[in-house]
């Protein structure tokens, strides 16, 4: 009796070792850990701290201290399109965007503000910023404490 039981549980253990998963698994690497820029909007113009980063996830931290109600978009100048933007910005208010970047030279700017279709015709007076986005940074295996 003793034998069979011996015997049985054997088989049974190597019957439930075998039966593994044969699905591999891609073991990505994560993508960099994420950075701030801060933005700042004023009756003049637009600045972005720092100008010049790495490729991979941006938060940026957008702060309007001009008079006006402002709306800020970054756009890919080689497109012409924007890549991401925001809602209305309220003078001494703040926003929040988060764009994930592709090595290149981009165009952070404030759009037309106004409630009227002829005050959204009109340019806006306010000079945008430059930001260059160079090479991918590393990515983020190897730190700690993120998620």
């Amino acid at each position: 009796m003793r034998r069979t039981t011996v015997g049985f549980l054997t088989v049974i253990a190597v019957a439930l070792a075998g039966c593994g998963s044969t699905k591999t698994f891609a073991n990505l690497p994560r993508p960099p850990t994420p950075i701030d820029l801060t933005v700042y909007i004023n009756d003049a113009r637009v600045s972005v701290s720092p100008n010049s980063v790495g490729a991979g996830p941006v938060n940026f931290i957008v702060t309007n201290q001009s008079s006006k109600t402002q709306t800020l978009a970054i756009e890919n100048p080689t497109t012409g399109r924007p890549v991401a933007n925001t809602g209305p910005i309220n003078p001494q208010g703040t926003a929040q965007v988060t764009v994930d970047f592709k090595p290149g030279d981009y165009s952070v700017a404030t759009g037309p503000s106004g409630q009227t279709d002829a005050q959204l015709a009109q340019p806006t007076a306010i000079h945008p910023a430059a930001l260059h986005i160079g090479r991918e940074r590393p990515n983020a295996d190897n730190v700690l404490l993120q998620p």
